[in-house]
């Protein structure tokens, strides 16, 4: 269907080329004017063509390209959301371990049975050593990977959507005047 619709146009091209010879300007009468002006339209008509048909092609390997960055960039998203979520658990445990130790010494500072201060001190000492270990920093490095990993394929999806709407604009704008 393409190349028969090209032939064709190549055809009727030529045909009206042909047809419209450039007549010298002295001898040019209203006829060949009116012609003359015909076959300026078409020549314009026929760089529109061209310049859509060869933006199309572009348009969707863009396309194409545009939602596999954006699938890239949504796992990505999601595992840096899930080791998010996973600090913030680990920082939950973390304060509710602080806020059980405080209470286990003041149960220490009050408690008279030396039996159960003893059991107290043992859970203080397994207490700090939660307390002592903040967010695993493993888990930290990974968070920090994934935000520059994002970052960067955010950028290179913005890289592609500027270019797309290039492309747009260059579909939309008004073809260019014909050179003399």
């Amino acid at each position: 269907m393409n190349k028969l619709f090209r032939f064709g146009t190549i055809v009727l091209l030529g045909a009206l080329a042909a047809a419209l010879t450039p007549v010298p300007a002295h001898a040019q009468s209203p006829d060949s004017a009116t012609m003359q002006a015909l076959l300026s339209e078409v020549r314009q008509l026929r760089r529109t063509v061209e310049t859509k048909i060869t933006l199309g092609p572009r348009m969707q390997i863009l396309l194409q390209r545009a939602q596999f960055q954006e699938q890239k960039v949504l796992r990505i998203q999601q595992q840096l959301d899930d080791v998010r979520k996973q600090i913030s658990d680990q920082t939950a445990r973390q304060t509710a371990a602080n806020e059980r130790l405080a209470k286990v010494e003041l149960d220490i500072s009050a408690e008279s049975d030396a039996a159960r201060r003893a059991q107290l001190e043992d859970m203080r000492t397994g207490l700090k050593m939660v307390v002592g270990n903040g967010p695993d920093q493993q888990v930290r490095g990974r968070e920090s990977e994934l935000s520059n990993a994002l970052e960067t394929e955010q950028a290179a999806l913005n890289e592609i959507n500027e270019k797309l709407d290039a492309l747009e604009r260059q579909l939309e704008a008004p073809p260019a005047a014909e050179p003399r």
